[in-house]
C-alpha cells in the first residue's frame, strides 16, 4: 500500500513546486471519507489540487464552484425538475453533474455559502446522504475540498460547517527562488494525473479501505499523545482571556483519529503509532495565530510523553522510594537529648554569659557579678592558649592570658592558664560554671540492621537494576529496528522522527538514572 500511495503522490505532484504536504493532506482527508479545508489567497493551486485528486479514482467524477453571496441551492444541488414539479406534483432537483454526484467536490469561498446550502452541506460531509424531495440519496462523496481566503466570520452561524472540515492547511506562495524559478520556466501546468492503471483507485477497493480503516487500532501510546494534547489545550484555555480558545469538540477527536487510522493503514501498519499523531497539529487550530502554539503541544506531547506508557517508570520510582523509606526506618533511630543553652546577657555592646558559680575565688569572680564574651566562649575547644576576658557588671574587664579552655560539663567552662618561671613554665586552672536553660532536643542515631533484612534489600536492589537493565535493552532494541520505518511515514516530515527518537533516548537516560538510584541506596547501607 505505501508504495502504491507513495507512486499516486509522485504522479499527483509532477510539475508542481512546493505543493507535496497539502497533496498529502487532501489525499489523506480523501480516503479517510473527510474534508479538508485549504486557507490561501487566489492563485495557490488550491482548485488545480482538487482536481488532481479526483483524477486518482478510476472514473471519478468531480464538482467545483466559486461561491458568491448570491449562490443558489440550484447551482450546487441541481435544478428543480420542472417535468416532476408540474405533472407529479414532487419538488425534485436534477442532480446529475452536480455535487450530489460527484466523487471529488471543490467548493471555492465557501464561507460565501447560504444558509440553505451550508444546512445541506453539513448532511452531505457528515452522513454522506443528500435529501432530494421526499427521497434520500446517497452520495458518492469521497472527499470535500474547500478553500478561502478568509476563516469563517464570528457570530454568523459557520461553525458548525468550519468543525466538519478536519484538517485545516495554509497554502503560501512558493518560498524557494529556485523552486520558482523552475516554476517561471515550466511548461504550462495540467490538471492530468499520469497514472499506470494498476494504480487507479475503484469504488470497490475504496469501499474496502473503508472497513479496513476502522480495523486500525489506537496504540496506547497515540493515546497518550491524545489525552496529554487535550490537557495541553485546556490549560491554555484556562489561561486565555482575550484571546480565542481552542476548542476541540469530542466528535472532532472522533475524526481526528479516523485520519490517523488512515495514515497508518495507507504506511502498511494496523496500529497508530507516534509519527501520525504529528498529524494531530493540522486539525485542532481554529486562528493562524494558533497555528505554531498546537504544533508546540503535539511536538512536546510525543518528546515528553510518547512512551510513557509502554516503558513505564513509576513502577520502579514506586519501589525504590518505598525502599528508601524503608532503609531509612530501619537504619536510623531517634533518642531524645538533654542540653543546657546558654542565657544571653548585654554588656555595652557585647553579648555574654554569665558566669554563676566558681571553682576558686580568683580576683575578677570575687564579690562581683562577672560575665564571659560569647566571642570567647564559642572559641573555646578551638584555640588554644587565647586571650580570655572576663568582664563586670561595674563595667571592669579583667583578662586571664594565655589560656588553654575547654567545655566542661553542662554550661560548665575549665580553664587552664599557663605561668611562665624562668625557662620553664607550669599550669593550673579555674572552673566557671555559666548561667543557663535545659533544653531537650531529639538527634538520630544510624545503626546496621540485622543480616536478614540487609539480604532482602540486596535480592531487591539487584532484581530492580537487572529489570531495569531489561527495560533499557527493550527500548535500544526497538529504536534500531523501529525508528526506521517511523521515518518512512508517507504524510509526516521524516525530520520529526528526530523528535521521537529524543523520546526513546530520554527514556533510556530516565530508566538508567533510577538505576543509579538504587545501586547508591545499596552503597547508604552497606557503609554503615
Amino acid at each position: 500500500m505505501k508504495q502504491r500511495i507513495n507512486r499516486i503522490l509522485y504522479a499527483l505532484n509532477e510539475s508542481l513546486y512546493e505543493r507535496e504536504e497539502v497533496i498529502q493532506f487532501s489525499l489523506l482527508t480523501t480516503i479517510a471519507g473527510e474534508s479538508i479545508f485549504l486557507l490561501g489567497l487566489p492563485g495557490v493551486a488550491k482548485s488545480l489540487v482538487a482536481r488532481r485528486i479526483k483524477e486518482i479514482f478510476r472514473d471519478g467524477s468531480s464538482f467545483e464552484y466559486l461561491m458568491n453571496r448570491f449562490s443558489t441551492p440550484d447551482e450546487i444541488f441541481g435544478p428543480i425538475a420542472i417535468s416532476k414539479l408540474k405533472n407529479e406534483d414532487k419538488y425534485e432537483r436534477i442532480i446529475e453533474n452536480y455535487l450530489p454526484t460527484a466523487d471529488i467536490v471543490f467548493l471555492d469561498e465557501i464561507w460565501k455559502a447560504g444558509p440553505s446550502i451550508q444546512n445541506a452541506l453539513l448532511t452531505v460531509i457528515n452522513e454522506k446522504v443528500y435529501r432530494n424531495g421526499h427521497q434520500e440519496v446517497r452520495v458518492p462523496l469521497k472527499g470535500l475540498i474547500s478553500a478561502s481566503n478568509e476563516l469563517p466570520a464570528k457570530g454568523e452561524g459557520l461553525g458548525a460547517l468550519w468543525d466538519r472540515f478536519i484538517i485545516r492547511y495554509l497554502v503560501e506562495n512558493i518560498t524557494d527562488p529556485k523552486k520558482f524559478n523552475d516554476f517561471l520556466a515550466a511548461k504550462n501546468i495540467g490538471f492530468e494525473v499520469r497514472l499506470e492503471e494498476a494504480d487507479l483507485i475503484t469504488d470497490a477497493e475504496y469501499e474496502v479501505w473503508q472497513e479496513e480503516i476502522s480495523n486500525v487500532s489506537i496504540s496506547a501510546e497515540a493515546l497518550n499523545v491524545i489525552n496529554v494534547v487535550r490537557s495541553y489545550l485546556a490549560k491554555h484555555n484556562e489561561k486565555t482571556t482575550t484571546r480565542q480558545p481552542i476548542y476541540v469538540s469530542d466528535r472532532r477527536w472522533k475524526k481526528i483519529v479516523r485520519v490517523l487510522k488512515t495514515s497508518a493503514f495507507l504506511n502498511d501498519r494496523k496500529e497508530i503509532d507516534l509519527m501520525d499523531c504529528f498529524l494531530i497539529a493540522h486539525m485542532i487550530w481554529d486562528e493562524v495565530e494558533q497555528i505554531e502554539v498546537v504544533k508546540g503541544f503535539v511536538t512536546d506531547a510525543v518528546k515528553l510523553h510518547g512512551y510513557s506508557l509502554k516503558y513505564n517508570l513509576s513502577h520502579f520510582t514506586g519501589e525504590i522510594q518505598d525502599l528508601k523509606l524503608d532503609i531509612k526506618d530501619q537504619t536510623k533511630i531517634k533518642k531524645s537529648v538533654t542540653y543546657y543553652e546558654p542565657k544571653v546577657h548585654k554588656i555595652g555592646n557585647e553579648t555574654c554569659y554569665k558566669i554563676v558559680d566558681s571553682q576558686f575565688n580568683d580576683s575578677y569572680t570575687s564579690g562581683v557579678l562577672s560575665y564571659m564574651t560569647k566571642s570567647d566562649y564559642d572559641a573555646l575547644n578551638k584555640s588554644k592558649y587565647q586571650t580570655l576576658r572576663l568582664k563586670s557588671n561595674r563595667g571592669v574587664v579583667g583578662y586571664h592570658s594565655e589560656f588553654e579552655g575547654k567545655l566542661d560539663l553542662p554550661l560548665g567552662v575549665k580553664i587552664r592558664k599557663r605561668f611562665h618561671y624562668g625557662g620553664s613554665s607550669s599550669q593550673t586552672g579555674v572552673r566557671y560554671k555559666i548561667d543557663g536553660d535545659k533544653r531537650k532536643k531529639t538527634e538520630v542515631e544510624t545503626i546496621r540492621p540485622h543480616a536478614a533484612i540487609v539480604k532482602a534489600w540486596d535480592e531487591k536492589i539487584d532484581r530492580i537494576v537487572a529489570e531495569v537493565d531489561r527495560v533499557v535493552k527493550e527500548v535500544e532494541v526497538f529504536k534500531n529496528e523501529n525508528l526506521k520505518d517511523l521515518k518512512e511515514n508517507v504524510f509526516v516530515n521524516k525530520q520529526l522522527a528526530e523528535i521521537v527518537e529524543y523520546n526513546l533516548n530520554h527514556t533510556i537516560r530516565t530508566f538508567t538514572t533510577e538505576k543509579t538510584k538504587a545501586t547508591k541506596m545499596k552503597k547508604t547501607y552497606e557503609d554503615l
